[in-house]
């Protein structure tokens, strides 16, 4: 876990509001863990770690002051990761099912383990994907309730995306990537405990990746 500074090399539009940062820093991560993104007022946002077109990256959603800082503003960034836990897939072919705010999560995963990608994206993406995308609810509707014969599922998105697939999915082998308010990224502050037929877990330190059957 480091507490260090990271310089911004590019920012790539996905869509109306959301874009992919990359960085100049290599650092060693794994996947599923996040990064605590610091903005001016000291808040820190978290992040799902990923790649793109070789580079570190995180998707991010336009939603305020900070996340408008990250994208347009701030070139340095203090940062915390790696945070969080290691998501290995279970044996066979799988695919990630996400919204474009976990797109470098997405890629990273497909690059290394050869799965299937779907994006659902409520409007139009800028550039071609490497991997397949749908465009608003009904055609995003269609294609999930298709998806059938995969051995494990990834699902990262908001919760209203998750909520749906997981309504039509039946296996066994499914995990979800929660996003859930983070005050610090480490376990201290609590803010982020979800209820599990386990108990209650923190999604920083329990997670950010649980499986379906748990929660």
């Amino acid at each position: 876990m480091e507490n260090t500074y990271l310089t911004k090399k590019d920012v790539i539009q996905i869509n109306e509001d959301t874009f992919i940062v990359t960085f100049n820093e290599k650092f060693k991560f794994d996947e599923g863990q996040f990064i605590m993104i610091q903005t001016p007022s000291l808040t820190r946002k978290p992040f799902i770690l990923g790649t793109w077109k070789g580079n570190i990256a995180v998707s991010v959603q336009i939603k305020g002051k900070g996340t408008n800082y990250i994208v347009f503003q701030g070139e340095k960034f203090k940062a915390h990761f790696p945070l969080g836990n290691k998501f290995i897939p279970p044996a066979g072919k799988g695919i990630v099912i996400s919204s474009p705010t976990c797109i470098t999560l997405a890629n990273l995963l497909h690059e290394k383990y050869s799965c299937d990608v779907l994006i659902g994206s409520k409007s139009k993406i800028n550039f071609e994907l490497p991997f397949e995308s749908v465009i608003g609810n009904e055609d995003f509707s269609k294609k999930i309730k298709t998806l059938k014969t995969y051995d494990w599922y990834l699902v990262s998105g908001s919760k209203q995306m998750e909520e749906f697939v997981l309504s039509n999915i039946e296996s066994k082998n499914v995990f979800v990537s929660l996003e859930e308010y983070m005050g610090c990224g480490i376990g201290a502050c609590k803010s982020c405990a979800v209820f599990t037929k386990e108990g209650v877990k923190h999604v920083c330190t329990d997670g950010p990746i649980f499986r379906r059957d748990i929660l």
